[in-house]
């Protein structure tokens, strides 16, 4: 688990670089496109505007690909809209942030620092 100190200084920096943000294309993250009505874009916008440190569940984590990807993986909880989602990223080296999720939660998430 990371220190409120190593979240605060990930999500102000991966905001930094809000013009490097990427959304897997995975059928989740689109549903939760179709649910709300709104544009990936848009999407983020809200992710940009309310992600916190507070929002954090876990990470940084090593990718668990085969072979692994390079980056570490984080893992946050943020309420878009009506839904409670769970929110992934990777931390690529090239600088991009790589959200391979954002949808509705599936189960309740743990959040250490609310």
């Amino acid at each position: 688990m990371a220190s409120p100190q190593e979240v605060r200084m990930i999500a102000q920096d991966i905001k930094k670089r809000r013009n490097a943000w990427r959304i897997s294309k995975r059928a989740k993250n689109t549903e939760l496109v179709s649910k709300l009505g709104l544009p990936q874009s848009e999407i983020l916008k809200i992710v940009f505007d309310k992600l916190s440190w507070q929002d954090y569940s876990s990470g940084p984590e090593i990718d668990d690909h085969r072979p692994p990807r390079p980056g570490s993986i984080w893992k946050f909880g943020l309420i878009i809209g009506p839904y409670n989602c769970y929110l992934k990223f990777q931390d690529k080296p090239s600088g991009t942030v790589l959200w391979i999720s954002i949808h509705p939660a599936e189960r309740p998430m743990n959040l250490p620092y609310r």
